[in-house]
């Protein structure tokens, strides 16, 4: 009885590491665009972007996302697969918003009804570097941020500031153009 054993090594060029940048948010009549940063041979590409658009592509056309009726996530993904049968999938949420004009209520109603309580810059997506902020009718400064998600209560120094009018002033640089902008308004606070 004879017996032999052998060894071979086999090298398989199987990376495959699905990937790829997009925006975080879609504004209204504004393509959004993905880059493919997918790595490995890859033969094939499925690419799903939600609201049933979808690609082959590996790099896709630029992408136009129907206008929705309020604001909603969209989850894109890409798949990628290799001659031998192995894919890899990559996923990555966008907002898709239905306005991104940049606008602060004329008047809010800080009853803690859940309606209207806060005053806040709207649809403020395309904004850097922004700054807001609240003065009574003496120039007084009663609320301030760098963050338009932050909202103002109402109040100052934790009481209930009083009704009426006061200024806002909201400065920001814009992402599409880099141009810097200061917008000033006045608004009506109602108990």
């Amino acid at each position: 009885v004879c017996k032999d054993t052998a060894s071979v090594s086999l090298m398989f060029d199987n990376l495959l590491i699905a990937a790829f940048e997009g925006p975080e948010f879609a504004c209204p009549n504004e393509a959004a665009t993905f880059l493919n940063q997918s790595e490995g041979t890859i033969t094939g590409y499925q690419w799903s972007f939600g609201s049933g658009i979808s690609s082959t592509l590996q790099n896709p056309l630029p992408v136009m996302y129907p206008v929705p009726n309020t604001t909603r996530e969209e989850t894109v993904r890409l798949i990628v697969r290799n001659s031998f049968g192995c894919s890899d999938t990559a996923f990555r949420s966008i907002k898709v918003v239905n306005n991104c004009y940049i606008a602060v209520p004329s008047a809010f109603t800080p009853n803690n009804d859940g309606l209207n309580d806060y005053l806040y810059p709207l649809n403020a997506y395309k904004a850097r570097d922004l700054t807001f902020s609240v003065y009574n009718r003496f120039g007084q400064r009663l609320f301030f941020t760098r963050n338009w998600l932050e909202k103002w209560d109402g109040s100052f120094k934790g009481q209930g500031a009083d009704p009426g009018t006061y200024v806002w002033v909201l400065q920001y640089t814009h992402v599409d153009t880099n141009q810097k902008v200061e917008q000033k308004g006045s608004v009506i606070l109602i108990r």
